[in-house]
């Protein structure tokens, strides 16, 4: 009884030990990734091309390479306001390879070849491209939409302006934030042309597609916003015609708040289909409550559309007693009228009527007069 009591102890200590050194090898482990982590720079789905498939006649390496730019790197506590994201493929196939040679003597073999050649330069097309935008330090700001699509970028393709409206809350410490942008996309990973002898130019293609996710940090400032507050009061003419070139649009601008406004410049900056020739000249101060002319000259394009009012966005450039390479903007509005062609063109028959009433008009008084002379 004593020598298995004595076992016993021994297998309780072994035990024990085993225990304590378990858990010290746990705990010594990185803990899983949390929320604060940088997300991995960039990930890949899965191969999923069968080994040796009958008809891959080329391998190719390369593939989109997404490149995304904050449009406007600043904002002011207290802001409600957008981000805008652009993004950019300088991806490029880098290389082909022969797998299989066609046999020069069967056209079916050869139109396959080439025309797996030329569907493999799509393989740098990033298709279906969406961008997440996540701040590191959601206590900083509150991104109202945090996803929006760019569709499918071509090599050398810039996407339009992506929109993410944002608000900084009042409490923000002004300095450098950094924002994620994640942007997924699939693209074109392999193709193969099978050939058939008895229809050369009709071969069966096959497509492999993957999945690829890239990370890219972004550098947002948050700075105390400026005593200037510069705002628009009106703009003249209110409407402008289809097609006119040579306008000259005026906009009154006033500073509004308790600051200088150094070194201001001010740019229009219009919906497509209206052009800006000339940008207004710097003005050297704008006292508070001080007001300016802004002088442009504006063409509108024949494909602009009658009757829509388009907006006018002012970015403003300036200085002020503390700080330079300040940024604001403010908005106006302008319509847009048919022209006297396009009114003409449309109503040609009203002017045909009114021309014919008054020459009707025009002989009836001649005859009446000739009576009252006779």
């Amino acid at each position: 009884m004593w020598i298995y009591l004595r076992h016993t102890n021994v297998l309780t200590i072994l035990l024990a030990t085993l225990a304590v050194c378990l858990v010290i090898l746990v705990s010594s482990q990185p803990l899983p990734s949390q929320g604060s982590s940088t997300p991995p720079e960039y990930q890949q789905g899965p191969l999923t091309i069968p080994a040796q498939f009958s008809g891959d006649w080329y391998s190719v390496d390369g593939g989109p390479d997404l490149q995304i730019a904050l449009a406007r790197s600043s904002v002011y506590q207290n802001e409600d306001t957008s981000l805008y994201l652009t993004v950019t493929n300088i991806g490029r196939v880098t290389s082909f390879k022969v797998v299989t040679e066609p046999v020069l003597t069967r056209p079916d073999e050869v139109f396959a070849a080439q025309k797996e050649l030329q569907l493999e330069a799509l393989r740098s097309t990033a298709q279906d491209v969406s961008v997440r935008l996540l701040p590191q330090n959601s206590s900083a700001m509150n991104l109202k939409r945090e996803v929006a699509y760019a569709g499918s970028l071509r090599e050398g393709q810039v996407s339009q302006m992506l929109e993410y409206p944002v608000e900084v809350y009042e409490n923000t410490v002004p300095g450098n934030y950094t924002l994620y942008a994640v942007a997924n996309y699939t693209y074109q990973q392999d193709v193969a042309v099978k050939p058939h002898s008895d229809n050369p130019q009709n071969p069966d293609i096959f497509y492999w597609y993957n999945t690829a996710s890239r990370v890219i940090p972004l550098t947002l400032h948050i700075e105390k916003r400026s005593l200037v507050d510069l705002k628009a009061l009106s703009v003249s003419p209110t409407g402008l015609g289809v097609g006119s070139k040579n306008n000259v649009v005026k906009v009154v601008i006033q500073n509004q708040g308790t600051d200088a406004a150094k070194d201001l410049v001010a740019r229009l900056r219009p919906e497509t289909g209206v052009y800006v020739d000339m940008d207004e000249s710097p003005i050297a101060s704008l006292q508070p409550g001080e007001k300016a002319d802004l002088i442009y000259k504006v063409d509108i394009s024949k494909d602009a559309i009658a009757g829509k009012s388009y907006r006018f966005t002012l970015l403003f450039d300036f200085s002020d007693t503390y700080r330079k390479n300040l940024q604001d903007s403010d908005y106006v509005y302008i319509s847009i009228q048919p022209s006297l062609t396009t009114l003409a063109a449309q109503y040609w028959w009203l002017l045909a009527i009114a021309v014919a009433a008054v020459g009707l008009f025009l002989i009836i008084r001649m005859r009446g007069r000739k009576k009252a002379i006779g």
